[in-house]
């Protein structure tokens, strides 16, 4: 089996991969992204979100933080499927983000995965982390449906500091869950939330990496 993973930022995401990979025993994998090859210059001048515009965040080989345009990304990621999907057996997108893109192959989108993990554990309440304030409207339409929200807390995985992400803790420790709805939220930023709270954290890296270990098991 071989899984292709895509970022709206620019490959390798070693930063995502070195959480993710620990699953992947016997998975062949492979990384693209959206911006790989691209300059910050071009990014700007072609990703940049428009005012009032819905905005994603990602990362860049660098390591520095983008703020990109929802509907361009999602442009450039159906690009980048079609010419892809025929090597791969699946595609994993990195972004919690709402694509609907068209594919012969199946694949995983991380920000169903969360929800459908998040409602097999029951909670009455939630406590949500997303990075951009922007955000915030998004993820009380998405979450809202699930359980009642304690709050929405903004946190960047690129640029915040770990003493925000504790000081922020406060306004969900008495959530029942809380999720971090971001590819960039990783196992250490999932630690430091529940060593703070005492309370269940889920990350979406985890969660993908359950259902592609359930999707490998299905192919063998």
């Amino acid at each position: 089996m071989k899984v292709a993973f895509l970022t709206i930022g620019q490959s390798p995401r070693e930063d995502i991969m070195t959480d993710i990979r620990r699953y992947l025993k016997g998975i062949e994998y492979v990384v693209y992204g959206v911006l790989d090859g691209l300059t910050l210059e071009e990014i700007e001048k072609e990703f940049k979100p428009l005012p009032n515009e819905f905005a994603y965040v990602s990362r860049l080989r660098d390591g520095s933080e983008v703020k990109l345009s929802k509907s361009k990304v999602s442009m450039k990621l159906q690009e980048l499927v079609n010419k892809i999907e025929e090597s791969v057996d699946l595609l994993v997108i990195l972004c919690t983000g709402d694509f609907n893109l068209k594919s012969r192959k199946p694949i995983i989108y991380p920000s169903k995965a969360l929800i459908d993990k998040v409602r097999s554990l029951s909670p009455k309440t939630i406590g949500v982390v997303v990075p951009l304030e922007s955000q915030v409207s998004m993820a009380r339409k998405r979450w809202g449906n699930v359980a009642k929200i304690i709050d929405i807390v903004v946190w960047s995985p690129y640029s915040g500091t770990i003493e925000d992400l504790i000081d922020l803790a406060h306004s969900i420790e008495s959530a029942e869950v809380i999720v971090m709805d971001c590819l960039g939220y990783s196992v250490k930023h999932k630690v430091i939330l529940e060593n703070a709270t005492h309370k269940k954290v889920i990350i979406p890296r985890e969660v993908i990496a359950e259902v592609i270990i359930k999707a490998s098991s299905r192919t063998v």
